[in-house]
């Protein structure tokens, strides 16, 4: 969601993790806020799970003005346990629920443990990992949207489908959503 500017390693930030530094370290990662607000239009709860403390979490969401966007705050601890726990506290399913992160020891790992689906943001540090990625938040709303139309295929009929014929269906069921909007009138 954010990153380091200038490309320094995120390790530096812990020299001196305070809300001051944070602030001035990071900066919001490319297309994060469009995504956020699409995924806020479908999603039922938006949750922002973290190593980093409240204060500084709390810093740069008021930076980058993300308040809005997000229901819960999780930080610290085991990020499965701690998302499996939430979940449970408001009557939300695990099978509907999903993670992204990009560090596979703190985020992929503990998330997938507890039995919770996680996506990791590809990242230089992590291509040695096994699992679906994107290669950024703002990637997330296409790969969900695929994710959704890949169920239901494969509840219909079973996956069955060639990756190709699966782009084909796709772009068939786009054309044909986009002939049923009139067109603008001058």
């Amino acid at each position: 969601m954010y990153v380091p500017k200038h490309g320094r390693s995120r390790w530096e930030f812990w020299a001196d993790p305070s809300p001051e530094c944070a602030e001035e370290f990071f900066e919001l990662d490319t297309g994060v806020e469009e995504a956020l607000r699409r995924l806020r239009k479908k999603a039922q709860t938006l949750g922002l799970v973290s190593w980093n403390s409240y204060p500084v979490l709390k810093a740069l969401l008021r930076k980058f003005r993300l308040n809005e966007y997000f229901d819960c705050i999780l930080v610290n601890g085991d990020k499965g346990k701690r998302i499996e726990k939430y979940l449970e506290r408001n009557g939300l399913r695990k099978d509907e629920a999903i993670m992204v992160g990009d560090m596979p020891k703190l985020d992929l790992y503990p998330v997938r443990r507890a039995g919770i689906d996680a996506i990791l943001v590809d990242r230089d540090y992590n291509w040695y990992v096994k699992a679906e990625r994107i290669r950024g938040v703002n990637e997330l709303p296409d790969w969900l949207r695929i994710a959704d139309l890949a169920d239901r295929i494969e509840k219909e009929r079973g996956r069955n489908l060639t990756l190709d014929d699966f782009v084909r269906e796709d772009e068939h069921r786009q054309q044909s959503t986009k002939s049923l909007i009139p067109p603008a009138v001058s």
